[in-house]
């Protein structure tokens, strides 16, 4: 299995832990382990295969405290988008009422609430895209300010950055076109964790890899993005 192409991933069980590896054209070794429990490799395109379960081997007991730490994190569920479901926004826990209406569809913040309008006899998959629009146009609002800010830090500009649902990244840069996205669950989450997640793609634009360099980079320019991360890793996406 070992010999799959580049971008094709592959499993490797070291110690009981399934371990999905890619080979990418990358300098360095990156680790993760998901949010979705799923403990990922990225590797030199040219790794052997014996290297890369001598490295995998060696980094066994991070990757087991790293999956013992998201099992641990409480279940969250699907929304059914009802009235009486609890709905975060900016980091701040709110209740969701759910009103049908005749026109108006979309999301308002009132006092301790997210009231959501929608048509009568709405799907739950209807309600969710009314809501994913507006958590949209959120972000969308803070970033017309933030990005400028954060790309001045940086010093690097994005081409381009689209907000996306990703299940389980925070957000995505493509270096050779300096293309971003964003997970539009950011929303949900407090402002200083956007920030983080758009410096972090921003100095990916300067050092592609996840070494020294890089995380010398986001103190720099972010320097209280651990406790951003931190805040991240306990709480998936759940839209």
């Amino acid at each position: 299995m070992c010999s799959a192409p580049v971008g094709v991933p592959f499993l490797l069980e070291i110690d009981g832990i399934s371990i999905e590896v890619t080979r990418k054209r990358v300098k360095n070794v990156n680790f993760r382990v998901g949010s979705d429990g799923v403990a990922r490799m990225s590797v030199p395109a040219h790794m052997s295969g014996e290297r890369i379960r001598e490295v995998a081997q060696r980094h066994a007991g991070w990757f087991a405290k790293h999956l013992e730490q998201v099992e641990s994190l409480p279940s969250r569920r699907p929304r059914d988008w009802e009235t009486g479901e609890s709905v975060w926004v900016w980091g701040e826990e709110r209740r969701l009422v759910v009103e049908c209406v005749q026109d108006g569809f979309g999301c308002t913040l009132g006092e301790g609430e997210l009231r959501l309008r929608v048509p009568k006899n709405s799907t739950q998959e209807g309600r969710a895209l009314l809501a994913e629009r507006w958590y949209a146009d959120q972000l969308k609002e803070r970033l017309t300010q933030l990005l400028p800010e954060c790309e001045a830090r940086v010093g690097r500009r994005a081409t381009s950055v689209t907000l996306r649902r990703m299940k389980t990244r925070w957000g995505s840069c493509t270096t050779r076109t300096g293309a971003i996205r964003i997970n539009i669950a950011l929303a949900e989450c407090p402002l200083h964790c956007l920030e983080m997640v758009v410096t972090h793609e921003l100095c990916h634009l300067v050092e592609r890899g996840h070494n020294q360099r890089f995380y010398a980079l986001m103190d720099l320019h972010c320097p209280g993005w651990r406790a951003s991360k931190k805040w991240l890793d306990m709480h998936p996406p759940t839209m």
